[in-house]
Formats: structure tokens, C-alpha cells, sequence
């Protein structure tokens, strides 16, 4: 048991953390209900302290005890919220301090699987109009099972719109979080994260769209089998409508509380802010940082290392009314994979670093929702969808033209380097159901069929043989290694080509390209 609780830790501290964090910014969503709250149902878990509902105490915990009552309590199939004590609440100052006495989430079927979290509070202040400020505070500690996870310093705080049931400003920081393996000895260290910063904030706009901006990043995460120096989460976007925000900020806020459910006009509703919502323009970037990690293998004594020094994702995103233009671009550097897990291939065929820049234009997103949404709505057998939707999906980007930029596509290894870019476009009538051209070029095609030969891999070196052969020799400016150039072209009649040679000879016998 000690070792699962060790490879899980890390993931667990973070989740924790991140559910902690927003399951504090969504208590106040009860603040929705301060004028004229339906009530809790009958049959009230969650209890709480008498208080004059006239009073400001009272217009503050009311609602949000309802909220909780709805959710985690008399109206909720999944997670039970309970308390040591009743709920209560004091004012000083205009601010409402709401207290909830020995919190504990746990799951109606198996109270045993329950999360102690100890004494909450949050403090809301009234800012006039919709606007509610809170603060509050991750618990010091909090135990599950044999588990115990603990926290240094931190801090929760925003601005939640009770017109709008949704948190507009949330910032939150945690330093020193660690997972405990709890013991009769008093627990043993098995995770721990230094520093943890979430900051979100959305601006609405005189033209009624709304701006915003989120980040969120880990620093200095460490288990037995797990270290990471530092991952970031950040991004913008500008000119979404009203709708699309709302929705984003409760598809989140009802995930977080484990509500999802997949009822018939599910994915209908999903889709339905695409179908006429404007989704403006956004940008997105992921960054992770001296990443390693120890996987175990099913051979016996199997345990290897993986080590990444960075990755970089970026996203970009522009909603062009009857089109959409996307973008990504991945890099990665200093990978190192200590075995022969992927694809069969020895270590020394697998790049320590890469470049992925691709864009997509024209495409039809509002299209492609409806088409999801309509499949959904007929019913079709999943069988069915398999065969159809295919065909739906390339007639749409056949008819707005969408094409597929290959700005730079990068491979480097000790024993060769790939580069390629070029363009494509959707044509249904040909035979991979795209055209275009893609120019790539390979150093190093030499010693990879050296080291086939070595390895003893038949279909790689065959594969090799007719790769070198296709080939086109160009001068290498300094490379030290033989350049080969490549120029591929998918012409609408189906043909393939390769440096003006038919590409079926890869096609014939045990060759695959």
C-alpha cells in the first residue's frame, strides 16, 4: 500500500490543492440567492446556527449555507458535505466571517472514504450592487484514508457576481504543501510541492464582450518516483460574449463538484455557445521544466528514466465569425528516454529534441459543433457514427477550404535531424483525402542505417534502404552529415510522389512508409 500511496501522491497533492482553491471561490456562490432564496430541501445535513435572516449575518450565511445544502448536502447524489458543529457566522466592520466547524467531504456509498478538512471559514464583504468580496485560507491540514496532506502559508481571494453566479477576480497562493503517509510513528514525507499561485481575472467590456486572463503555476514538486522544477499555465483571451464566459465558468465550477452528468442533450449543450457565440481570440501557453520521472515496466529489475528539460505549448485562437484560424506549437528540449518503449524503437532513434509549429485555416468550427450535436441528437449507434462521421467532417472542411500549414516541423537526435514545413488542403476524391506539397529534408539517414544494421531491426534497415535511395543528395552547409531532401506531393488525382518518383514501391511487400 505504501508504495501506491507514493506513486499517486504527487498527482493527489496537486489536485488537492487545485480543488481547494476553487471549492473556497465557489462558496460564495450562494450570494446568487441573498434576495429572495428558495431555501435548502427538506431534510436539512448540512445544519446551521440560529440567526435573524434580517441581519447582515444573516443575508450572508443563509444563502450560502442553501448553496451548500443543494450541492453538498439534502441535494446532492455525490459528495456529503459534513459538519463538526453547526454553521455560524459574525459580522465586524461590514464583514461577514462564516464558519464551518469540522468540514468533512465524504461519499454517501463508503463514508469511510471521506476527506477530514477541519475548521473553514471565509469572509465576504458586500461591495454594493452584484459584487461580493471574499477571503479566506487553505485548511493547515487535511487527512484521507492514510493519507495526511499539510500546508504552510496561504491565501484565497476575489470578487464573485452574484448576478452572474460566477467569480470575476480569484487569487490564491500556497507555499510547502507535502503529502504525509500517515503512520503510528506520526508519517513519513511521500510528496511535496513548494509553491503553488493561481490568479484569474475577467474584465467586462463597454461593448458588452468580456477580456480576461489566468495563470497558474507549480514549483518544486517532488515524490519518489516524480520531480518537477516548475510548470506554468497561462493565457488571455479578449472579445468573448457573455454566454461563452458563463458557461466556461460553470462547466468548471459543476466538474469541480463532481455534478457532471450525461443526459440526452448533453453534448447539444456543450456545443451550443459555437453554434452562434463569439469566442473572440486567445492565447494559451503551457511550460514545463526539469520534468523527471522513474516508470516501471513489466520486465522483471524494469525501471527506467524519463527526463525532459523543457516543453513549451503554445495555443492561439481566432473565432472569425463563419471561420476559425488555430494554431500550436510544441518544443521540447533535453528528452531523454532511458528504454525502447515507444514504438519499438532503441533509444538511440528517439529525438532528444523537436519543434511542432502547425495552423489550421478557415476552419468551420460552428459547423462541426452542429454536426457533433445533430449526430448526438439522431441517436446513431456508435458503429455507424464511425462510418459517417468521417465523411461529414471532410465535406465541411472541403467546403470552406480548410487548410493545414506546416510552418516547421523539427526532429534531432545523436544520430540524425529531420526537418519538414509545407501546406495541405482537405480534398475528399483523393486518396489519403488531402493534397498539397511537403518539402523535408534528413541528416544522418547513413548512420541510422548503421545502426539498424546493428540493432539487427530488417524492416527498419529495409525501410531505410528505400528511404536513402528516394532521396535526393544536397550539400550540407556544415552539418557534418549526408542531407537528403524529399519533396512530397498529393495531387488530386490520388498519385503520390517522391522527388517525382510514385510513392507505391513503400506500399509493396513487408514495407510500410
Amino acid at each position: 500500500m505504501g508504495l501506491r500511496l507514493r506513486r499517486r501522491a504527487g498527482a493527489a497533492l496537486v489536485a488537492l490543492a487545485a480543488a481547494l482553491v476553487l471549492g473556497l471561490a465557489l462558496l460564495p456562490a450562494g450570494m446568487a440567492h441573498a434576495e429572495g432564496a428558495e431555501g435548502a430541501p427538506g431534510g436539512r445535513i448540512i445544519p446551521v446556527a440560529p440567526v435573524d435572516p434580517d441581519s447582515r449575518e444573516g443575508r450572508v450565511m443563509l444563502p450560502i449555507a442553501d448553496w451548500l445544502e443543494q450541492r453538498l448536502g439534502a441535494g446532492s447524489d455525490g459528495l456529503r458535505l459534513s459538519l463538526s458543529e453547526p454553521m455560524w457566522a459574525e459580522e465586524r466592520d461590514g464583514t461577514v466571517t462564516v464558519h464551518l466547524p469540522g468540514a468533512r467531504l465524504a461519499a454517501p456509498s463508503n463514508d469511510r472514504d471521506h476527506l477530514d478538512l477541519g475548521d473553514l471559514a471565509i469572509a465576504v464583504t458586500p461591495r454594493g450592487g452584484a459584487a461580493y468580496d471574499f477571503e479566506s485560507a487553505l485548511p493547515p491540514a487535511a487527512d484521507r484514508r492514510a493519507e495526511r496532506f499539510t500546508v504552510g502559508e496561504s491565501a484565497v481571494s476575489g470578487t464573485w457576481r452574484s448576478d452572474l453566479e460566477i467569480a470575476t477576480r480569484l487569487d490564491a497562493s500556497a507555499a510547502q504543501l507535502r503529502a504525509l503517509e500517515r503512520t503510528s510513528a506520526g508519517g513519513a514525507a511521500i510528496a511535496s510541492l513548494a509553491a503553488v499561485v493561481l490568479a484569474d481575472e475577467l474584465v467586462e467590456r463597454a461593448d458588452g464582450l468580456w477580456d480576461g486572463r489566468y495563470s497558474l503555476s507549480l514549483s518544486g514538486l517532488e515524490s519518489e518516483d516524480l520531480s518537477l522544477g516548475a510548470a506554468e499555465f497561462a493565457g488571455s483571451f479578449e472579445g468573448l460574449d457573455r454566454e461563452a464566459v458563463l458557461q466556461m465558468r460553470r462547466d468548471l465550477g459543476i466538474g469541480m463538484l463532481g455534478e457532471v452528468e450525461l443526459a440526452p442533450d448533453a453534448l447539444d449543450f456543450a456545443f451550443a455557445p459555437l453554434f452562434d457565440g463569439r469566442w473572440g481570440r486567445s492565447d494559451t501557453t503551457v511550460t514545463i521544466r526539469d520534468l523527471t520521472m522513474t516508470i516501471s515496466r513489466v520486465e522483471p529489475g524494469g525501471e527506467e528514466r524519463v527526463a525532459l528539460g523543457e516543453l513549451v505549448w503554445q495555443v492561439e485562437f481566432d473565432d472569425r465569425a463563419a471561420h476559425a484560424e488555430l494554431a500550436t506549437r510544441i518544443t521540447v528540449a533535453d528528452l531523454l528516454l532511458g528504454w525502447e518503449g515507444v514504438a519499438g524503437l532503441p533509444s538511440a532513434f528517439m529525438p532528444q529534441g523537436a519543434t511542432v509549429d502547425l495552423a489550421l485555416e478557415r476552419l468551420p468550427l460552428r459547423r462541426l459543433a452542429e454536426t457533433f450535436a445533430d449526430l448526438e441528437e439522431r441517436g446513431e449507434a456508435p458503429e455507424s457514427r464511425r462510418y459517417s462521421l468521417p465523411d461529414d467532417v471532410l465535406a465541411h472542411l472541403d467546403e470552406a477550404d480548410t487548410a493545414l500549414d506546416l510552418r516547421e516541423i523539427h526532429a534531432r537526435a545523436p544520430s540524425y535531424e529531420f526537418w519538414a514545413d509545407g501546406s495541405l488542403r482537405v480534398e475528399p476524391a483523393s486518396l489519403f483525402g488531402l493534397v498539397g506539397r511537403v518539402n523535408a529534408r534528413i541528416a544522418g539517414l547513413s548512420e541510422l542505417l548503421a545502426l539498424a544494421v546493428r540493432e539487427g531491426d530488417e524492416a527498419a534497415v529495409a525501410f531505410l534502404v528505400v528511404l536513402q535511395g528516394l532521396g535526393r543528395p544536397v550539400l550540407d552547409e556544415g552539418g557534418g552529415m549526408a542531407v537528403h531532401a524529399y519533396e512530397f506531393d498529393l495531387r488530386r488525382d490520388g498519385t503520390v510522389t517522391v522527388n517525382g518518383i510514385p510513392f507505391d514501391v513503400l506500399f509493396r511487400g513487408d514495407l510500410s512508409p
